[in-house]
């Protein structure tokens, strides 16, 4: 059977939701890209139901909020009850729109979330995807590596030249595997049983996500979107986890709350929630993202979080090296950030957790202030990487409207912003800013007041939204901008392929 080939800026390895919004930003910012699933299409599985408003600001980059919001429900709050039936801890509604300019939290359903994903890159000429297909060896060479991989169905063997990789091929990757790295694991391996349900107007449910303690097996309840429900058991230690899922143990289980008179039940299956991170994000060539990358328990709603967090990261860093001729160093700085802001919320969803069997105000609240939930403490800064850190980089940036009520992030589209006071934006050269992609935005009267409001002049912000400084003069800025210069060490626009 003869080999089919393909040629390529970028593989993406896995159409999860993060190897698909990475294809998708790649293709946005002007790059070939091979997209490659072993899977036919979405699998439609429970998984990840909650996205947070730093992923809508991806999702608006793409052009895709809009298509998405129906599929999504704006969080309702949620409570921790104690063994006793108690409340002893609460996390409020989302408001309509947060510091992102969107809802600070949502539930979603996986599976539609990723349909939106894959009928966009569907659409995009600059997207091939190769579905039933499974990679089996990756070569690396000076200029690029080839992939091999057959077809699951018996299909011709493929093989793909890309000047890169990413590596979004989930928990089990064979990305991984291939380049060889390695996990730090921070101790935790649970086994929880996952079912989903669709439930009738006759089944008395919370209307807000609801843990429950047990010291034995802690019970999650959530309310996901429009009539689909989803309960999650510890399992007990010893459980005989193939039992675990059969239907009649799955509604003994959920008996307290369900019956079959009132909910279909859609799918059970078994997780075993790990924390862990990969001692190595950069192979050469091959960057791994998502799930090939680190594991994160689901306690704090952050795995599918964190897995987009990564596609934005790398995105715009492989276009500019690749488009625009930065160095390749420049991917260097891509597992150093990422890995640190990861391990944040791995090692405090780990934690939270642990507090599950028996809940307390003070522990649930801190545990969420450490990363910034619902608007309380601050989200963590990433690791040591291309952003100031003597003028406040490193952190997520808000996203204001200007006196139009336009969203910042549609004015600079999906590269280095810089919003700054007329006063500022007077001091600086124009062709300097253009020939170092940097999209300016000299504030209206609205604007200078949301800069006044976070006490700076100028607010410099990357395609993947974190702060790259808060400048309070001319002089501050000057000196960032040629940090940032050297960083990226752009060169003249280079062809792809």
């Amino acid at each position: 059977m003869e080999t089919k080939s393909f040629e390529c800026d970028v593989a993406v390895i896995g159409l999860g939701p993060v190897g698909a919004i990475t294809a998708n930003l790649l293709a946005h910012g002007g790059l070939r890209v091979v997209a490659v699933d072993r899977e036919p299409d979405v699998m439609q599985v429970p998984r990840g139901v909650g996205i947070d408003g730093e992923i809508m600001r991806v999702m608006q980059t793409l052009g895709l909020a809009e298509s998405l919001e129906p599929f999504l429900k704006v969080f309702r709050g949620a409570q921790y009850i104690d063994a006793d039936g108690s409340v002893v801890a609460t996390r409020p509604a989302a408001s309509m729109e947060g510091s992102q300019g969107w809802p600070d939290r949502y539930n979603v359903h996986q599976p539609e979330f990723e349909q939106v994903l894959r009928d966009s890159l569907r659409a995009n000429p600059l997207i091939t995807e190769l579905v039933s297909t499974e990679i089996t060896d990756i070569q690396q060479g000076p200029d690029g590596a080839l992939l091999h991989a057959r077809g699951t169905a018996g299909s011709a063997p493929v093989s793909i030249a890309a000047r890169y990789v990413v590596g979004a091929d989930g928990g089990r990757s064979t990305t991984r595997r291939i380049v060889g790295s390695t996990y730090e694991d921070y101790g935790l391996n649970q086994p929880w049983i996952v079912a989903d349900f669709q439930v009738s107007a006759k089944a008395d449910l919370p209307d807000i996500n609801t843990h429950y303690a047990d010291p034995v097996s802690p019970a999650i309840y959530i309310n996901v979107v429009r009539d689909i429900r989803r309960f999650e058991f510890r399992a007990a230690p010893g459980e005989d986890l193939d039992a675990a899922v059969l239907p009649d143990n799955i509604w003994a289980r959920v008996s307290p709350w369900l019956s079959p008179e009132d909910a279909e039940l859609l799918r059970a299956a078994v997780y075993t929630h790990r924390s862990l991170v990969v001692d190595k994000w950069r192979h050469g060539r091959i960057l791994l993202a998502g799930d090939a990358a680190h594991q994160t328990p689901p306690f704090l709603g952050q795995g599918l979080c964190t897995g987009v967090r990564d596609a934005a990261a790398v995105s715009w860093r492989l276009r500019d090296v690749i488009l625009r001729g930065a160095q390749g160093s420049l991917l260097d700085s891509y597992g150093v950030e990422r890995s640190a802001h990861a391990r944040h919320f791995i090692t405090t969803a780990t934690e939270l957790g642990t507090k599950l069997t028996q809940p307390t105000k003070e522990s649930i609240e801190s545990l969420n202030s450490r990363v910034g939930r619902e608007g309380r403490g601050v989200p963590p800064r990433l690791g040591e990487g291309i952003w100031d850190s003597a003028f406040g980089g490193g952190y997520l940036s808000p996203q204001p409207r200007d006196g139009s009520g336009v969203l910042v992030d549609d004015l600079v589209g999906f590269e280095f912003g810089l919003i700054m006071t007329p006063e500022i934006a007077g001091t600086l050269d124009d062709a300097d800013l253009s020939s170092d992609r940097i999209t300016t935005l000299p504030a209206d009267a609205k604007l200078e007041a949301w800069l006044l409001e976070h006490g700076t002049g100028a607010m410099l912000i990357r395609p993947d939204r974190y702060v790259y400084g808060c400048y309070p003069g001319p002089q501050e800025l000057q000196t960032g901008l040629a940090a940032l210069r050297r960083s990226r060490a752009l060169r003249e626009t280079v062809a792809a392929g």
